[in-house]
């Protein structure tokens, strides 16, 4: 193979991507804070009641923390005096270890989103 034909490379330098987060949402978060009441229901219908620590919002959802693992697409119900809602429905989009507790994504019902 003569070399003169093999395409030019140019160098590249390797970034380190590990302090960069790769950002899902679609829209913009608020912090909260504040303390709800949370229902988590699984496939079976069965019922988990827990307190949870609320930390963001978005226009489709909810960021919170809580001190037990919730299976993703469970469906819950939030109840919060601290919310432009007292009821908020949805399911569970995401449950990642943080710490001893769990950040939980809720991706909320067309209720919440048009408060």
């Amino acid at each position: 193979m003569n070399p003169a034909r093999l395409p030019r490379r140019r160098p590249v330098t390797a970034l380190d991507i590990r302090p960069f987060r790769f950002e899902r949402r679609a829209h913009g978060r608020e912090a909260l804070s504040g303390e709800a009441m949370a229902a988590f229901f699984d496939e079976d219908g069965a019922l988990g009641l827990t307190r949870v620590q609320l930390v963001d919002a978005s226009e489709n959802g909810l960021g919170l923390l809580c001190p037990v693992q919730i299976e993703k697409g469970a469906r819950f119900c939030l109840y919060s005096e601290s919310l432009r809602l007292p009821h908020t429905t949805g399911f569970v989009a995401r449950c990642d270890a943080e710490g001893e507790d769990w950040r939980v994504g809720l991706r909320c019902c067309d209720a919440r989103r048009a408060a």
